[in-house]
C-alpha cells in the first residue's frame, strides 16, 4: 500500500482536528452563513442547519476520513487501491480524480475574492475607509473590481503567499502553518467577539438565534440549510480524504468527525453573533451576495469608535480563512501531480500554483475586462435545451462546475462506495471504537439518508427542483 509523503502523519488527534477545522472554515462561513441565518428565521434556520450537519455532513465526513486513511494516498489513488482490494471497477478512481479537479477549480475561483480580502485588510489597517460614506465605499469597490491591474496584483500576491507555504515539507509547511493560522484565527475571533458582546445589540442577537418558529419554513429555506451544511465541510473536494491519509491508525474517526463539526459550528455561531450585532447596531440589512462584505461592511465598521480596528480584524479573519482553505484544497492536486508525474513536492506545488494563477485570471477578468461577456452551458434532450449556465461570467461557470456539479456528484459516489462497495467488516473495523449502535446508525445514514439528501442538492443545483 502506498504511503503519503514518506509516511508523514499528523502529530496528534488535537492537531488533526484543528487542521481539519481550518480547512473547513471558508469565506462562506464568514460571508454567507450570518446572512442566511439573519434572513431565514434566526434560531429556526440554525437548528435546521445543525440537523443537516449531523444527518448529511457527519456521515459523509466520516466516510471520507475512513477512505483516506485506508487508502493512504491522494483521493484518486486511494479509491483505486480500495476498489482493487474488493475487485470492484477501476473506474471508481474517476470520482477521486473529479474531487481533485473540483478542489483546483475552487482555489482558482475564489483566489480573486481572497485577493479582495487581502486588499481590504491592508486598506483597513491604513484607515482608507475612515470617514467615508456608504455611497463612496460602493464607488471605491466598483473602481477596485473594475481595475484589472489592481485585481491582478492582489490575486498574484495571494497565490505567491499560498505557494510559499505549500512548497515546504508537510511538517514544517502545512502542519505548522495550520497550527499557527488556525490558532491565530481563533484568538482574533475571540477578541472581536468579546468586544462586540459589550454592545447593547448583542443581547438582541442572542435572543434572535434562540428564537424558534418552524412555521416560517418553506422548501427554499430547508434547501438553503441543507446546502450550507453540505458545503461548509469541504466535502466532495478530496480535502478530508487527503488529510485523513496522514491520520494515525489509533485515532478515532467518529470522535474526530464530531469534534470537527462541533468546533466549526461554534466558530460559525460566534461569527454570526458578532456580525449580526454590528449590522443591527446601525439598522442595516445584509444581502446574501458575498460582495456585501466589501460593498457595505466597511461603512458598518465605520460607525463605531474602534471601526478601523473592527475592519482590520474582520478582513484579517477573511485572509486567514482564505489561506487555510486554499492550502487544504491545494494538497490533493499537489499529491496527485507528485505521484502521476514522479515530481518532487517543490515542482508539484509550483506547477499547481501557476495553473491556479492562470485560471484565477478568469475570475479577475470576470469583474473587469470580461464583465458582460458570458458563457452558456446547456444539456440537449432531443430538440429541447436545458440551460444550466445562462450567459454567466467565467467566475460563475467555475463555481457551477466545481461546487454545483462535481462536488455533489463526487459526494454521492463516495456514499455509494463507502456504504455499498466496501464490506461492512472493513468499514466497521475502520470506524472502531465507534460501537455497534453508532456504526449501524452511520451505516444506515451513509447508505440511504445522506445520498438521498445529496441527490436533492444536485437536483437543486441543476434547476430541477
Amino acid at each position: 500500500m502506498s504511503q503519503p509523503d514518506n509516511g508523514f502523519q499528523w502529530r496528534s488527534q488535537s492537531a488533526f482536528v484543528l487542521i481539519a477545522v481550518g480547512a473547513a472554515l471558508s469565506l462562506n462561513d464568514f460571508l454567507t452563513l450570518p446572512v442566511l441565518i439573519r434572513q431565514n428565521g434566526g434560531g429556526s434556520f440554525l437548528l435546521l442547519y445543525v440537523f443537516f450537519l449531523f444527518v448529511a455532513g457527519m456521515p459523509l465526513l466520516m466516510a471520507e476520513l475512513l477512505l483516506g486513511r485506508l487508502g493512504r494516498a491522494d483521493p484518486s489513488r486511494s479509491i483505486e487501491i480500495l476498489a482493487g482490494q474488493q475487485q470492484a471497477s477501476v473506474y471508481w478512481k474517476s470520482f477521486g480524480f473529479l474531487a481533485i479537479v473540483a478542489a483546483f477549480l475552487i482555489i482558482a475561483m475564489f483566489s480573486a475574492i481572497a485577493g479582495w480580502s487581502l486588499a481590504y485588510f491592508i486598506k483597513s489597517v491604513l484607515g482608507v475607509y475612515s470617514g467615508v460614506t456608504a455611497e463612496d465605499i460602493d464607488i471605491l469597490f466598483k473602481g477596485f473590481t473594475g481595475d484589472a491591474e489592481r485585481m491582478l496584483l492582489w490575486h498574484t500576491l495571494f497565490v505567491l503567499l499560498l505557494v510559499s507555504i505549500s512548497v515546504r515539507d508537510l511538517k514544517s509547511g502545512l502542519e505548522r502553518a495550520f497550527m499557527i493560522l488556525v490558532v491565530l484565527m481563533i484568538v482574533l475571533l475571540l477578541s472581536g467577539f468579546i468586544l462586540v458582546s459589550s454592545l447593547p445589540e448583542f443581547t438582541r442577537s442572542v435572543e434572535f438565534i434562540l428564537n424558534y418558529d418552524f412555521f416560517i419554513f418553506d422548501s427554499n429555506t430547508v434547501l438553503l440549510a441543507l446546502q450550507r451544511a453540505f458545503y461548509t465541510l469541504a466535502l466532495g473536494t478530496g480535502v478530508m480524504m487527503m488529510f485523513a491519509s496522514y491520520l494515525p491508525a489509533n485515532i478515532s474517526i467518529g470522535y474526530s468527525a464530531g469534534l470537527i463539526i462541533m468546533l466549526d459550528l461554534l466558530i460559525s455561531i460566534m461569527v454570526v453573533l458578532s456580525l449580526s450585532t454590528l449590522i443591527s447596531a446601525i439598522g442595516a440589512e445584509p444581502d446574501i451576495e458575498h460582495e456585501f462584505a466589501f460593498r457595505a461592511l466597511p461603512y458598518v465598521f465605520n460607525q463605531f469608535q474602534f471601526g478601523a480596528f473592527y475592519g482590520a480584524l474582520f478582513y484579517s479573519l477573511l485572509v486567514l480563512a482564505s489561506l487555510t482553505t486554499a492550502l487544504a484544497l491545494m494538497e490533493a492536486p499537489v499529491c496527485y501531480i507528485q505521484r502521476k508525474f514522479n515530481a518532487g513536492r517543490v515542482k508539484a506545488v509550483i506547477y499547481t500554483g501557476i495553473a491556479v494563477w492562470l485560471f484565477g485570471l478568469g475570475s479577475v477578468l470576470s469583474y473587469s475586462l470580461w464583465l458582460g461577456n458570458g458563457f452558456t452551458i446547456a444539456l440537449l434532450f432531443g430538440g429541447d435545451a436545458v440551460r444550466l449556465v445562462d450567459n454567466a461570467g467565467f467566475h460563475d461557470v467555475m463555481a457551477f462546475l466545481s461546487s454545483h456539479l462535481i462536488q455533489p456528484l463526487v459526494a454521492f459516489s463516495l456514499c455509494v462506495f463507502a456504504g455499498w462497495t466496501l464490506p461492512r467488516t472493513v468499514t466497521f473495523e475502520a470506524l472502531q471504537p465507534l460501537g455497534k449502535f453508532w456504526f449501524e446508525l452511520w451505516n444506515y445514514l451513509i447508505r440511504y439518508v445522506t445520498p438521498a439528501l445529496i441527490f436533492v442538492i444536485a437536483l437543486n443545483a441543476l434547476g430541477v427542483i
